[in-house]
């Protein structure tokens, strides 16, 4: 029985060292982004018109394996897999044109997220109003700042926002760890 918990601290213990170096990993990449805007922002787009073609040709083979299914079926995933190849060649081959692209879908979807947010804090419950108001204008501003710089400020925002959201990422998971790591139970769990 002492060795089944002993074996369960031990993983406990593996996850939770694994989950701080994920955090902190991700702070610093995140840092590393928010100093070098341009470059996470090209190598963010390099990964994505990468993944755009793995799926492509991953497609394009399920279309192919789907030839004795209904021809629709056939058709349109062959179709998709084209789709995703083409869009993916157009990332790697023209990258500065699609980084204005979605820098551009990017303020449009912040200004419309903020007045959604903004449109629930008078609908949802008191004492989720605040954030929602707050978030919801902080959206709105940032959307239109995303506008009125646009296309100038394109080439280093999305590399800012990845570094944003991967600082955020690491802290949330640091918190998880340290919330589990302060738990009396959490050693004693066995999942």
């Amino acid at each position: 029985m002492s060795t089944i918990m002993s074996d369960s601290d031990h993983a406990w213990a593996q996850r939770l060292k694994t989950s701080r170096s994920m955090g902190i990993l991700m702070i610093v990449l995140g840092a590393l982004a928010i100093l070098y805007p341009l470059f996470a922002t090209i190598f963010t787009f390099n990964v994505i018109g990468f993944v755009l073609l793995l799926f492509g040709f991953l497609q394009l083979f399920h279309g192919l394996q789907l030839s004795k299914a209904k021809a629709g079926q056939h058709l349109l995933a062959i179709l998709l897999g084209i789709f995703y190849l083409i869009i993916g060649f157009w990332i790697l081959r023209h990258p500065v044109f699609s980084i204005l692209d979605l820098t551009l879908v990017i303020g449009i979807l912040f200004f419309i997220q903020g007045a959604i947010q903004v449109i629930n804090a008078f609908d949802g419950r008191e004492e989720h109003r605040k954030l929602l108001l707050a978030t919801g204008i902080a959206g709105i501003i940032l959307g239109i700042l995303i506008w009125s710089n646009w296309p100038f400020d394109s080439l280093s925002l999305l590399g800012l926002l990845v570094g944003i959201n991967l600082i955020l990422s690491g802290v949330s998971i640091l918190k998880t760890f340290r919330a589990d790591q302060l738990s009396p139970s959490a050693g004693s769990e066995s999942t």
